[in-house]
């Protein structure tokens, strides 16, 4: 219940796009622009983890989700190995810095020295 509700200054939230109340809106939901590859600058580097395991962190994305998933598939095709998405990075399981950075640059990222 609104601090308003019932009273004379109770509005309608309404759609930016279509301005409809935004209980009907049929709008798609926005998504976030891709960024060019470019224009992101990656940092690529390992991590040792409990247990003596090893992954490889790629962090400094500035995309969508869905462009991260789609270059995270890239690097665990190219690499044989498993992989995840954590929040903004990409986890890669092994040391494959060299061989991430070489694929990276490929698909047209700039890399951090």
């Amino acid at each position: 219940m609104g601090l308003f509700d019932g009273t004379p200054l109770e509005r309608p939230v309404l759609c930016d796009r279509c301005g409809e109340d935004q209980s009907d809106c049929r709008c798609p939901p926005p998504t976030e622009p891709d960024t060019p590859h470019a224009k992101q600058t990656l940092k690529v580097r390992f991590e040792k983890r409990k247990r003596g395991k090893v992954v490889t962190v790629v962090a400094g994305f500035s995309c969508s989700k869905e462009q991260m998933r789609q270059t995270l598939t890239a690097l665990k095709n190219d690499c044989g190995a498993g992989g995840t998405l954590d929040g903004s990075n990409l986890e890669i399981q092994g040391n494959h810095v060299a061989r991430i950075r070489e694929c990276l640059s490929g698909l047209g990222y700039r890399l951090h020295q």
